[in-house]
C-alpha cells in the first residue's frame, strides 16, 4: 500500500523554544503536513495517553523538564512503535538510541527529505 501524501499526514511537533516551534510549525505546513505542536514533552505525552495518534513525531532531544525528547522517543517505541519519530538537536554527541536524527540549523528542504526518508514517499 502507498503511503499517503503528505497533507494527509498529521505531524507531532515538540519544541521548547516558541520561534523555532512557530518556524516549524510554518515549514512543515508549507510541506503539506498538519501540524499539531506542544512546547514540552510533558505536554505532548498527555497528549499521547488522551489518544492523539500523529503519524511521525519530531521532537528537540534537550528539553527542560521530563519527559526530554529522547525519553518522549522511548515512550513511543514501547507505547507506538510503529509511530516513526525523527529527533532533533543542536547539540552534538548525543544519543539517539537507533532514532533517526536531524542536526540544527537545517533547511525545510533537509526536513522535507529526513522525514520523507522517515516515512516514505515525497513530503
Amino acid at each position: 500500500m502507498a503511503e499517503p501524501p503528505a497533507a494527509m499526514r498529521q505531524i507531532m511537533v515538540v519544541e521548547d523554544h516558541v520561534q523555532l516551534r512557530t518556524v516549524l510549525e510554518l515549514s512543515l505546513a508549507t510541506l503539506g503536513y498538519r501540524v499539531t505542536a506542544f512546547a514540552s514533552g510533558t505536554e505532548a505525552l498527555a497528549a499521547l495517553e488522551a489518544g492523539a495518534t500523529p503519524d511521525v513525531v519530531l521532537t528537540d532531544i534537550r528539553m527542560p523538564g521530563s519527559p526530554d525528547g529522547l525519553q518522549l522517543a522511548d515512550w513511543l517505541r514501547t507505547n507506538r512503535p510503529a509511530t516513526p519519530v525523527l529527533l532533533q538537536t543542536g547539540y552534538t554527541n548525543v544519543p539517539t538510541r537507533g532514532f533517526a536524527m536531524i542536526r540544527k540549523p537545517y533547511t525545510p528542504e533537509e526536513l522535507g527529505a529526513a522525514l520523507a526518508a522517515l516515512v516514505g514517499g515525497a513530503a
